[in-house]
């Protein structure tokens, strides 16, 4: 199995025709056949079936799908990452959760340009699990996560927690507020338990949304109410287009910074560091 086995594989997954995917791919169409041939029987594993229309994934094609793509974006960070090391600046990966880049981003890469312009930067934005794994095979150096679980060779400490409020587009008391018109995001762990422990009744609502940003388009154009880090909305409130529910429960939301026990770079994840708690005036915010 080789990149551009996969490479194909995936492409194929997405066009489910391969006379487009030799066309793409600049390939003839039997040696496109080829190489999905090659890779079933290194799988033992049968990826595509055939219709009318063209072919789709078998259920171990939908399985074999993921895995594919990520070592696919795997291969794509590691020859990113040669390219850096030929670089003689230094690098620092720094990886933030989904639901935080708007907390750090652009201060902290600003910060970063007039304190460290000897740096090379690399940012990620991706989930807690994801940042992990990102951590623990070398890709980033650093990572900013709702997930405390301790990680052999990985630090994890504290950094900060977010106020949570309570937000609608039109002025509200928590007493007018039902579920019916709530809209629950999921902000993530520690977040859960202090919303289940503070406001049962809201647990189960007819709008559930995973993702902040959506939630937060969602609120500008509706009737409904959520909640949203502080930070997050600041702006929406100063200019009254959102504004916080009257007597509504503050929320919290931990996260902690993740990384290794033993860097080879100990000065740039300290510059790192630094910078994210200069961005955030967070715990132990150095002189900035």
């Amino acid at each position: 199995m080789n990149i551009e086995t996969l490479n194909t594989f995936l492409l194929l997954s997405e066009t489910g025709n391969f006379s487009r995917v030799a066309e793409k791919s600049n390939l003839t169409q039997s040696t496109v056949s080829a190489r999905i041939r090659v890779l079933e029987n290194s799988l033992d594993v049968k990826l595509f079936e055939r219709t009318p229309s063209g072919v789709l994934l078998t259920e171990a094609g939908q399985k074999f799908y993921k895995y594919a793509a990520s070592m696919r974006q795997l291969w794509q960070q590691g020859r990113q990452e040669m390219v850096r090391s030929a670089n003689p600046k230094k690098t620092i990966g720094l990886g933030l959760h989904m639901t935080m880049w708007r907390r750090f981003m652009p201060d902290w890469l600003v910060w970063m340009e007039k304190h460290h312009p000897d740096l090379s930067l690399h940012v990620e934005a991706d989930y807690s699990e994801r940042l992990v794994d990102y951590l623990s095979q070398g890709v980033l150096d650093l990572a900013i996560t709702h997930m405390p679980t301790a990680v052999p060779e990985l630090v994890v400490e504290p950094f900060m927690e977010d106020e949570l409020v309570m937000v609608s587009r039109k002025k509200r008391h928590f007493k007018s507020c039902d579920p019916n018109g709530y809209v629950f995001v999921d902000w993530s762990y520690g977040y859960r338990e202090e919303h289940q422990e503070k406001l049962p009744e809201f647990a189960v609502s007819n709008m559930n949304i995973g993702y902040g940003e959506i939630a937060l388009e969602y609120l500008r154009v509706s009737e409904s109410y959520a909640y949203m880090p502080s930070a997050y909305v600041s702006g929406d409130i100063q200019n009254n287009l959102l504004h916080v529910v009257t007597d509504a429960p503050v929320l919290n939301r931990p996260s902690y910074l993740v990384y290794a026990q033993h860097p080879s770079n100990h000065d740039a994840l300290k510059a790192a560091i630094d910078g994210l708690r200069c961005s955030n005036n967070g715990l132990h915010a150095p002189p900035c």
